[in-house]
């Protein structure tokens, strides 16, 4: 029934244009407006929101899916680690999930892995099919000691300049990937800074590779490195190469194995910063955590659902000082409402 209904709501996007000016000047504002219940609250207009730009009311205007928003413009971004190899074998299912649910006809969506190098998959594109034959190219990075890198800052930087040179668009990045970055040479505020300046709004829908590696039902199409010794009796596939019994079993097929001593080094690395919530938190976003195929299908419906249903404000600021401008939404009406939107955003002097 949700699917239906996300499926109407795109048909529906694919049928409006676009109010938006293309001027550089413009600062878009989409917002996220629930009530009590947390559903989405419908029905406002431009009256009822106030808007500030460092404390200073603004004149903005309000598009909603009716009356006609910019089409989405969408990159996602999957963590390829060896490590993650059980999560790709989630993510392959769900490329067909990205038109019909998120960007629509209008939109646009490209794909981006990351381990111990950033790959583009594909360039944002409308094609369906070329979009589904990304997903299925997705494979995890296996060359020894690099099973547990993750550059999730080098991606999202990468994406960001590439959604910066989609014009007119609502620019969206979806990361699939652990909570925190292995890795990356770019710094954390210098990506927050990158995506505030092109508006980019980052969702996460995160993993722990620990959890997923259990929950794997199919066999991997690359398998994992194995984990056990090889020795001259390596085909009776034990570890002292004996015949199998209850107290020597074999070793589970590489594809099936989880890396224990590895997932207990993994504990150690709790007290880093959790990297997607800083991108979400600081670009308005928010985070989907999943463990099983139903849980990160039911991420992308969220998702759309999310942003068919958005306020997106708009409004071009007068003589604005250079650095960075902090932004509240607010509701002139009253009652208990929750709205989530981008803190601020950065002004350059190229944007002048």
């Amino acid at each position: 029934m949700k699917r239906a209904l996300w499926l109407a709501c795109a048909a529906s996007l694919a049928a409006q244009e676009s109010h938006f000016d293309v001027r550089s000047r413009l600062v878009l504002v989409p917002a996220t407006v629930t009530g009590p219940n947390g559903r989405s609250v419908d029905g406002l207009e431009a009256s009822d929101f106030l808007l500030f730009d460092n404390g200073r009311p603004q004149k903005a205007t309000v598009d909603t899916i009716d009356t006609g928003v910019a089409p989405i413009a969408l990159i996602v971004a999957v963590q390829s680690s060896g490590i993650s190899a059980a999560v790709l074998e989630k993510a392959r299912k769900i490329g067909a999930m990205i038109q019909p649910l998120i960007t629509g006809e209008r939109g646009c969506a490209g794909v981006v892995s990351f381990a111990e190098h950033v790959d583009w998959l594909q360039e944002c594109t409308k094609d369906q099919d070329a979009l589904a034959r990304a997903f299925h190219a997705l494979r995890p990075m296996l060359r020894p000691g690099e099973d547990k890198q993750g550059r999730m800052l080098d991606a999202v930087q990468s994406a960001v300049e590439h959604l910066a040179r989609q014009p007119n668009a609502r620019r969206v990045l979806l990361l699939i990937s652990e909570s925190r970055d292995r890795g990356s040479e770019t710094a954390l505020s210098v990506v927050t800074a990158a995506a505030q300046s092109a508006g980019v709004t980052v969702y996460a829908a995160t993993y722990s590779a620990i959890k997923t590696a259990f929950t794997s039902k199919a066999p991997v199409s690359h398998p994992r490195r194995a984990i056990r010794p090889s020795g001259p009796n390596d085909n009776m596939g034990t570890a002292n190469g004996a015949p199998p019994n209850k107290y020597n079993p074999r070793y589970n097929p590489p594809e099936q194995q989880v890396d224990v001593l590895g997932a207990i080094g993994e504990l150690a690395r709790l007290n880093q910063a959790n990297t997607a919530e800083a991108l979400t938190k600081s670009t308005g976003g928010a985070i989907f955590p999943f463990t099983r195929q139903k849980a990160l299908e039911e991420a992308m419906e969220r998702l759309g659902a999310e942003l068919h249903t958005q306020y997106v404000l708009s409004f071009v600021p007068e003589a604005p000082a250079p650095g960075y401008h902090t932004l509240e939404v607010r509701l002139a009406r009253p009652g208990e409402f929750r709205i989530r939107a981008r803190p601020g955003y950065w002004w350059t002097e190229e944007a002048q």
